[in-house]
């Protein structure tokens, strides 16, 4: 019992001497030296290279469960739902080499310098693929940084597209390489190209060359000149955005749609700005341009039926074990120019005046040579 008693009398002053020492600890002292930088880990980890959230996020501005008068995320949702980024199709075009412009998962990929890996589980260009909200706390684009385009006609140089806030559209809606490049020096009878791929274009992105005037194949001894779209200011600073997401009343197209005409009919308020048509502009086909367009278009490709060079469902009537040989191998921008009229898909929108131009000396080169 006795023993007992002692081993209590030595916890109890135990915890009393614990007491007293933490009861005199004093205020802590001033920081240690700065440690080495630690290992910034594999780039290639999506959890290394990400963008965080910023401080003080206020998650209601955005997540309101009542409705939101500052950003409008449902109803520009809502818009995006009937949109061709959402509709389209192309987000299954998922492995490395597609899915940085096909899929939301590949594009911030690319935009965060990551290796660009398949993505079998993707997801349409969405919100996340043009803005970082949770980062930024606000929906600022994701960059507007100039675009180099490739030039795929020979012996012209790449482009550095920069047409403000257009910009973020271009970063996908540019050319892809082609090979091999048409040449409008090979004009003689003996100069051949051989094409041994059905899909010989600059893919279907080539919206940014055509508004900026650039990429169509120009023959020699031809004048090829722009619409107004490719110098003005107004275009210069806003890019794509000033006419496919504009907005007005009772008219779903527009907005993150991003199409200029529902059953509600055309979107024509951010054509009819001030420093644009200022009012004026009462369709989209414009002096006839998109019905001049189109008769081109028709004509070209008779021509390019008859001659073998594509087949009666549009595609060129070329493989590898089936090429196609043009010459005089400049014949072949003929060609070139269908396709990337045909794929611009604005039917001369984007640049009227150098689309007839591309599509009427093609014409007159297979017609007159």
């Amino acid at each position: 019992m006795k023993e007992i008693k002692n081993l209590f009398k030595l916890l109890v002053s135990g915890l009393l001497l614990i007491s007293m020492f933490a009861a005199c600890e004093g205020p802590e002292g001033p920081s240690g030296p700065k440690g080495d930088k630690g290992d910034p880990g594999d780039p290639a980890d999506p959890y290394v290279n990400w963008e965080g959230y910023k401080e003080g996020i206020v998650c209601a501005q955005c997540h309101n469960p009542d409705y939101d008068t500052l950003y409008y995320v449902w109803a520009r949702k809502t818009q995006w739902a009937v949109s061709k980024h959402a509709n389209g199709g192309a987000y299954f075009e998922n492995s490395s080499s597609c899915a940085p412009c096909h899929t939301t998962e590949g594009f911030i990929q690319a935009y965060l310098g990551q290796p660009i890996s398949d993505h079998a589980l993707s997801s349409p260009i969405g919100c996340f693929a043009c803005h970082s909200p949770h980062s930024r706390a606000d929906f600022s684009l994701r960059t507007v940084d100039p675009v180099l385009m490739l030039a795929g006609v020979e012996g012209v140089a790449d482009y550095d597209f920069d047409y403000g806030k257009g910009n973020l559209c271009t970063h996908c809606h540019k050319p892809r390489t082609i090979s091999p490049k048409p040449d409008p020096t090979k004009t003689a009878d003996t100069d051949t190209i051989t094409i041994t791929n059905s899909r010989w274009y600059q893919h279907y992105g080539v919206q940014g060359l055509m508004l900026a005037g650039q990429g169509g194949f120009q023959f020699q001894g031809y004048d090829y000149i722009n619409s107004f779209h490719t110098n003005s200011d107004v275009i210069k600073d806003e890019g794509c955005i000033i006419c496919h997401m504009a907005e007005e009343p009772r008219n779903p197209a527009g907005g993150h749609t991003m199409l200029l005409e529902s059953e509600e009919g055309e979107l024509l308020v951010g054509c009819n700005l001030t420093g644009c048509h200022n009012g004026d502009l009462e369709s989209l086909d414009y002096e006839d341009g998109q019905t001049i367009t189109e008769e081109l278009l028709d004509s070209l490709g008779t021509l390019l039926l008859d001659r073998g060079w594509i087949t009666a469902s549009g595609s060129i009537n070329a493989s590898g074990s089936n090429p196609l040989k043009i010459a005089p191998a400049y014949f072949s921008g003929a060609l070139y120019n269908y396709f990337f009229v045909e794929h611009d898909l604005s039917l001369g929108v984007h640049n009227t005046k150098y689309t007839h131009d591309l599509l009427q000396s093609s014409i007159e080169v297979l017609t007159t040579e």
